[in-house]
């Protein structure tokens, strides 16, 4: 559960951030960390393959939510970073 949150959030930050070629390598090395702790674990085929593909998915998912929120972001980080117009 802790696994897909920060995949989420970690998906969330990228796609305020990144580009949509940031997601390929970052998936890929979420695959193969998430496989690899599946091995050391002795997990089952079915187990380690659930392991591998739910943080792929909350990852990926997140980055949509991140991608899609951009504009409300910009749109409340200009309404708390106004300033005070000078004019009289």
């Amino acid at each position: 559960m802790v696994l897909l949150l920060v995949s989420c959030s970690a998906g969330i930050f990228f796609g305020l951030y990144y580009n949509f070629l940031v997601l390929i390598p970052l998936t890929s090395s979420t695959a193969i960390a998430c496989s690899i702790a599946a091995l050391l674990n002795g997990e089952t085929v079915q187990a380690s393959l659930f392991s591998v593909v739910m943080p792929a998915v909350a990852l990926q998912g997140g980055y949509m939510i991140g991608l899609t929120s951009r504009d409300l972001l910009n749109l409340l980080v200009s309404r708390l970073g106004g300033v005070q117009s000078k004019r009289v």
